[in-house]
């Protein structure tokens, strides 16, 4: 008999990537990778390790992408707030039609919180907030369509983030190190993990249908302050490390794109976590999650 058809939106980037990798290893479906660059070194690889590499972007029509879902039996989706013509909504919600066009029984929405409704408005996130459109549009989806079955994932604030964006940096007695966040030491406990741990809590969706129809899977490999969070590099790396917050008014100035959208997300963040009330037991039960410090020690995360 064959083997039931996955087909994986972003397979050569950070989540894609992971949740192929992990289908592959535990080889209960058949792999279908979609990327607008099958010429990539990355596609490449994917394809010498038996995975059908099928050009596919989510900016395509609704009927280019129907017809690469053709077979499949589940969908993984993971959208990108920058860099597209559409918006990020109207891009899932096409992905989403384009399933349950083509026939999948099973598509998993990489989502993130309401964060403007949570907040009753206060806090403006829209990469948060049109991911939660595109996941109740696929929950309206799927009421009307009971043979549709949708799963999400949430995911955290990247460990990897550390080696770009919030990489620590020398003091300028070249003695010490600081990282800066804009996340209050006062606050909630920044959800954090390894972005390698999606891979293993969607396969798990995918092959219990029915226990997580309809389920959101939040996964943080730990939660840590600030401090707490300064105290782990010095650890692993031998060197101080201290922690600066940056106030997320004080980061809202920032000249980069998007620092006024990610001072939004870590007020929110500061006060609400996160992932709110959501379940945060269920993907620690699915698989080991990765904490701060494994991360570190398993990158070798050195400081120059």
């Amino acid at each position: 008999m064959s083997k039931s058809i996955i087909s994986v939106f972003g397979a050569t980037g950070q989540q894609g990537g992971s949740v192929v990798g992990e289908l592959l290893k535990v080889g209960n479906f058949k792999v279908r990778a979609l990327t607008r660059n099958p010429d990539s070194e990355v596609a490449k690889k994917l394809k010498e390790k038996g995975v059908e590499v099928v050009k596919c972007d989510d900016s395509d029509s609704k009927e280019a992408i129907q017809e690469a879902l053709k077979n499949s039996y589940g969908v993984f989706s993971v959208t990108f707030p920058f860099g597209k013509k559409e918006s990020e909504d109207g891009i899932g919600k096409k992905v989403a039609d384009a399933a349950l066009g083509a026939g999948v029984k099973h598509f998993v929405f990489s989502g993130l919180a309401p964060c403007n409704e949570i907040s009753n408005g206060r806090y403006d996130v829209p990469h948060f907030d049109n991911k939660h459109k595109v996941e109740m549009y696929a929950r309206q989806l799927s009421k009307e369509n009971p043979s549709f079955v949708s799963s999400f994932v949430y995911a955290p604030f990247y460990f990897q983030n550390f080696k770009t964006y919030f990489q620590p940096k020398k003091s300028n007695d070249n003695e010490n190190y600081s990282i800066s966040l804009p996340s209050d030491p006062t606050g909630k406990p920044l959800d954090m993990g390894d972005i390698e741990n999606i891979g293993s809590v969607v396969s798990e969706i995918f092959s219990n249908q029915s226990k997580y129809s309809g389920v959101v899977v939040p996964f943080s490999g730990d939660a840590l302050t600030g401090p707490e969070i300064a105290n782990t590099f010095s650890k692993v790396t031998g060197k101080t490390v201290i922690y600066n917050f940056i106030p997320p008014s004080v980061f809202r100035t920032f000249g980069f794109p998007g620092a006024g959208e990610m001072a939004s997300m870590f007020e929110y963040y500061n006060e609400f976590g996160a992932f709110n009330d959501l379940d945060k037991s269920i993907a620690s039960k699915i698989t080991k999650l990765t904490s701060l410090e494994e991360y570190l020690e398993k990158s070798q995360y050195k400081l120059e």
